[in-house]
């Protein structure tokens, strides 16, 4: 039996001053991209993106527009109401309507790129993303929308919502998975869809089923899409009211928090790696401002949150990895069970925290090495790129081993992967053009890089402080078809590096699938007790292409020659 729309979805939420304080802050930031012509915000572009043509360029954000408009809408006043209403006029008529599309449902990330003519590839995501918004503002402000609005705003919902049915993602997929789950069952309560409900809470069952299983997200510890993920669960506590599906999502919101609670790094304030997907090295106010929100006050700093209507609590069982952590501690984790499997291995101490993962892609949303310390208002960071062009190179594949503060990792390539993404732009048959391919350990610009006498030779062991931490670092192979490459150090605005250049000079062609051998390879170790460091790393060839290395207790194998790409990067 269809749930109807319960009198609390048609509540309009209660902010505090604080809150309304922090909403007009953000409005009044906002307001400056405005343009009133198109009713709709600006955004510039500064560089190439996964689902754009431009690259650079200021363009009408559907998005943000909506969002904009909601944060109008919640802040209330006669003008903004009316402002919100001409956005949203003008936004949701962007939205792909042509029956047989296959992007029906769907917007642009832009007005001046419709989806009938862009050459990029679609951004199905913006289904989901902006019918939460809609949904949002039709629940809590619907009484102030014009008659004229109401169907055309009650039809963009139901389009994305069937588009989102049509698309039918995975559970591996998750903050996607979850966004369109909420995003479906609540459409369907809202406007009687039977097969729809059906269909949503189907969907809601096998993603808690998989997740479950798993004992976690496939989007294993991300600071980015674990946030995306708990606000969606705090949309569905709150608006969905079917008590086996409260059971779920309730479950998921716990389970979400323990991976946060024991990631999480109290003298840094930060959110220990790996990470599967995260847009920087660093967390920044948001996460501060969620977690003081999320513990009534006991942890983090008063910020704003992003969506002010969002109620988040941490379970009270895991507060004390907040504010009584113990140190040192290894936090162990199978991200992946199916094999090969994906671990995690995070060591923490009351002065920095080091992770890894034991295989991940160097895809530039992957953190598979990842270093923190300093204090919570000035953290430092250490993290392991390789750089194709300036940008990270989704062909190259991370390997390691972890004790405590050592690491033992390889890098190795694959001939069918992705440049910039994944999968997007996969290379073909091994073969790239670049300028510059290169290795970096990337601190913060303000790191200070001391004690640093770079090596004579490629293979030389080098030592050095940065931001006061020691650093031992062994490169054991570092070898790329017939290229000599070199170390050197740079800095510029934003970060400092230490590089292993492997080319640089004109652009080239490459064929990865000529290769007998593309590998770099490093130990590593950290903190002020270096003295004791085994300094021995031990190299043998393995069976076929294998590289066998041991340092230590530590053991590695991982190939030498570009392959195909393997399963769970």
């Amino acid at each position: 039996m269809l749930l109807m729309v319960g009198p609390s979805w048609a509540q309009q939420t209660k902010l505090s001053k604080q809150e309304r304080n922090w909403l007009l802050s953000s409005i009044n930031e906002l307001d400056g991209k405005y343009d009133p012509k198109e009713k709709m915000l600006t955004q510039k572009l500064k560089g190439w993106n996964y689902h754009t043509d431009a690259i650079s360029g200021t363009f009408h954000d559907t998005r943000a527009s909506l969002f904009y408009a909601k944060k109008l809408m919640d802040y209330g006043g006669k003008n903004n109401v009316n402002k919100a209403i001409d956005i949203i006029e003008s936004t949701i008529a962007l939205q792909d309507t042509v029956s047989r599309s296959g992007t029906r449902g769907v917007w642009p990330y832009f007005k001046e790129e419709p989806l009938a003519t862009k050459k990029s590839p679609v951004d199905y995501n913006w289904a989901d993303f902006n019918a939460v918004t809609l949904i949002d503002i039709w629940m809590e402000h619907k009484d102030e929308l014009p008659d004229s609005l109401k169907p055309k705003m009650q039809k963009a919902i139901l389009l994305a919502a069937q588009a989102i049915q049509r698309r039918n993602v995975g559970p591996s997929y998750t903050n996607i998975a979850i966004m369109g789950t909420y995003v479906t069952y609540v459409t369907a309560q809202l406007f009687d869809q039977k097969e729809m409900f059906q269909y949503a809470q189907n969907r809601l069952k096998t993603f808690y089923d998989y997740t479950v299983i798993r004992g976690g997200f496939e989007e294993y510890n991300s600071p980015t899409y674990t946030i995306v993920a708990i606000d969606e669960l705090n949309r569905m506590q709150r608006h969905i009211k079917e008590p086996a599906a409260v059971a779920m999502v309730d479950s998921l919101y716990a389970l979400s928090w323990k991976m946060i609670a024991r990631h999480y790094h109290k003298p840094t304030g930060q959110w220990v790696g790996p990470h599967s997907r995260a847009y920087s090295p660093v967390v920044d106010a948001l996460f501060s401002g969620i977690l003081y929100e999320a513990s009534g006050g006991k942890v983090g700093a008063p910020s704003f949150i992003g969506d002010v209507k969002m109620t988040h609590k941490i379970p009270p069982y895991l507060l004390h990895y907040f504010l009584n952590p113990q140190y040192p501690r290894t936090e162990s984790d199978v991200f992946v069970v199916s094999n090969p499997k994906v671990t995690g291995t995070a060591y923490m101490t009351s002065k920095y925290a080091i992770a890894t993962a034991n295989r991940a892609s160097m895809w530039n949303q992957r953190h598979p090495l990842l270093l923190y310390w300093g204090t919570d208002k000035k953290p430092q960071y250490c993290q392991v790129r390789l750089l194709h062009d300036s940008f990270d190179f989704s062909s190259a594949s991370f390997y390691s081993v972890q004790d405590k503060n050592k690491v033992l990792a390889g890098i190795n390539f694959i001939t069918n992967g992705g440049d910039k993404h994944l999968s997007i732009d996969r290379i073909k048959n091994g073969q790239f053009k670049a300028s510059d391919l290169r290795l970096r350990f990337e601190f913060n610009a303000a790191t200070p890089i001391t004690k640093l006498q770079l090596p004579k030779s490629i293979l030389e062991p080098f030592t050095f402080v940065a931001g006061g931490l020691p650093f031992y670092i062994h490169p054991y192979k570092m070898e790329f078809g017939d290229l000599k490459g070199k170390w050197e150090t740079g800095k510029d605005s934003t970060k400092t590096w230490i590089d292993f250049v492997i080319y640089s000079g004109d652009s080239r062609d490459f064929n990865l699938s000529e290769m007998n051998s593309a590998v770099l390879g490093f130990a590593m170790a950290i903190d002020d007790m270096l003295k004791n460091t085994d300094k021995n790393v031990a190299v043998s060839k393995g069976e076929g292409d294998m590289l066998d290395v041991q340092w230590g207790k530590l053991q590695l194998q991982f190939a030498t020659k570009p392959t195909t790409e393997p399963r769970n990067l």
